[in-house]
């Protein structure tokens, strides 16, 4: 009985503590925000003097590249993101009203609202967030900037400014103004004049009879309630060598120099220019191959059929999907896509959508190398439009068998260059795996970058790019690719910063899934480890100082550390 008020006298000093130390932790965060905002406030008076180089050094020593020089220069208004052109419009950041949330206590994630202003037309607002961390007590640098949604929108309101300000002969070629005329006097005869293309100097114009919705209408799912349209080709002469009949007409020569693939109900053909069917609109897929006999492979459901160089179709041939794939256009080496893609440049009909449409051919598409619809760069316009693509290179890297030998998987590294976002490019990798028990097709496209942050802007090279597939049973396969992930180690002086990111593939109805699986070391999730799951070639950053500074190893097997971290993997999930 006498121990009560002890107790009660333990609570009471438990109470207290506990509130000191919210208190304390209160009062330590405010101290923080009020650091970054006087942080932001300096950062500010830079912008608005316009020195960029004053800019860039608020920046991290390692995030000082031409990315962060692009978004240095927009702010300072000296020229655009990735172009010497000078901005159109001024940005002014609201600091006062700057939103603060603190991470932990070296890091802190800010959201500043920006205005877009230019004389007379109205401003806009957008959002650009920091991630603001502490590198000395007092002294902050901005480590990344998340642009996505202010670039997207800060290129909406310069597009803007230009329609109003800039005279036509300053944005568009004679061509692209020729073209706007002749799609005027078409849209009596159609709803829409969609796209035009320029071939030898003269243009074919895409038109649209019903209601067009590009977005849904391009990427349409097979059951999906759509809005009836139909789309066809007018020549120079304004004639029609496509009827308005398809679901999709593709770009000119995009599969065959001088001719137009074009789909309805999932079904693929070709048209020539003079207007003539070359091949019916009857087939599910047609694969061009290098072959002295034989222009194309052809599928129609579970047959196969050979389109000859006379352009006749064979009769049903017995095929291996194994035999055919070495021999796919463009699949056994590497290509460089924007040559290609603008052999025929094609256009929006549009004053203020300045990209060169692609639509690519199906084959591409459904081997999952490119998207159905892209935008590149467009020179016959005078500005640019930003997030359209600058190039598209593929590169055929590996082909894998394992030892049972009915299954073999090829990967091919893509790097996607884009004008304007957050980097120069992007990367990623795609898989195709042939099953050649069942005669079948799977594709399925990879990341090349699993950072808990922003993408660090590069793929992995060298020693530790490894790519492999393992047969675990008939419907789950285990695919190893080297990628980048950017994680630290218990060890505050070292860094994994890459090596084999572990996929888990399973067959349902089919079509290849990827399981899910969050863990960097994702070989735990999904099989029975043994030995050989502790070899593996991994990159690692070792020492103090910034990214840039710190020597790069590579290690042949698990370390201790990443043994301890992939124990708490395991728990945490």
């Amino acid at each position: 009985m006498k121990s009560k008020p002890f107790l009660k006298t333990l609570v009471a000093i438990a109470f207290i503590s506990a509130v000191l130390l919210m208190v304390k932790c209160k009062t330590t965060e405010k101290a923080q925000k009020g650091e970054i905002a006087q942080f932001l406030t300096a950062f500010n008076k830079q912008v608005e003097a316009r020195n960029p180089d004053s800019v860039l050094a608020y920046f991290a020593e390692s995030r000082s590249g031409r990315s962060f020089l692009g978004m240095a220069n927009l702010l300072s208004g000296k020229s655009e993101f990735n172009s010497n052109s000078k901005p159109l419009a001024t940005i002014s950041l609201d600091i006062n009203s700057a939103n603060i949330k603190m991470m932990n206590d070296n890091v802190a994630i800010v959201s500043v609202v920006t205005k877009f202003s230019h004389d007379s037309i109205a401003s806009r607002e957008s959002l650009l967030k920091f991630t603001i961390k502490k590198t000395t007590p007092r002294q902050y640098k901005i480590q990344d900037v998340d642009a996505k949604r202010f670039l997207a929108e800060y290129a909406d309101y310069e597009s803007v400014v230009r329609q109003k300000t800039m005279p036509p002969k300053d944005m568009f070629s004679p061509e692209t103004i020729a073209a706007f005329k002749t799609a005027r006097a078409l849209k009596p005869a159609y709803d829409t004049v969609v796209w035009l293309a320029h071939v030898d100097k003269k243009t074919y114009y895409y038109v649209v009879k019903g209601k067009w919705d590009m977005d849904n209408d391009i990427n349409r799912y097979p059951d999906s309630v759509i809005a009836p349209y139909k789309m066809g080709l007018v020549n120079p002469d304004l004639k029609e060598v496509i009827p308005p009949q398809y679901d999709l007409i593709h770009n000119i020569s995009g599969t065959f120099p001088g001719l137009v693939e074009v789909e309805k109900d999932g079904k693929k053909g070709f048209y020539n220019l003079k207007g003539k069917i070359v091949l019916p609109v009857n087939y599910d897929q047609v694969f061009p191959v290098n072959d002295g006999d034989n222009l194309a492979v052809l599928r129609n459901g579970a047959d196969y059929f050979y389109l000859k160089r006379d352009t006749t179709v064979s009769d049903k041939v017995d095929l291996k999907i194994s035999d055919i794939m070495p021999k796919i256009k463009g699949l056994a080496g590497s290509f460089d896509l924007y040559k290609s893609a603008l052999n025929v440049i094609t256009e929006y009909n549009s004053e203020t959508e300045h990209g060169a449409i692609y639509i690519a051919p199906s084959y591409l598409v459904d081997l999952n190398i490119i998207n159905k619809r892209m935008d590149f760069k467009n020179p016959l316009r005078k500005v640019d439009y930003e997030d359209t693509h600058l190039n598209y290179k593929v590169t055929y890297t590996t082909t894998a068998k394992p030892s049972e030998n009915w299954l073999e998987a090829t990967f091919y590294s893509i790097r996607d260059y884009f004008l304007g976002g957050r980097s120069e490019f992007y990367d990623k990798k795609n898989i195709i795996i042939v099953d050649k028990k069942n005669n079948r097709l799977f594709t399925q496209g990879i990341s090349s970058d699993y950072s808990r942050e922003e993408a660090w802007g590069d793929a992995l090279t060298g020693a530790c790019d490894v790519n492999s597939i393992k047969v675990i049973n008939d419907s789950l396969y285990e695919v190893k690719a080297g990628a980048t992930f950017y994680s630290e180690l218990y060890d505050s002086t070292k860094d994994i910063t890459g090596g084999p990111y572990y996929h888990y593939f399973a067959v349902k109805n089919n079509k290849l899934t990827e399981l899910p699986n969050d863990r960097f070391f994702g070989f735990t999730k999904y099989v029975k480890m043994d030995d050989s799951y502790l070899n593996g070639c991994y990159t690692m950053l070792v020492g103090p100082g910034d990214y840039n500074h710190r020597q790069k190893k590579t290690i042949n097997q698990i370390t201790p550390e990443m043994l301890r971290m992939i124990k708490n993997e395991i728990f945490a999930d």
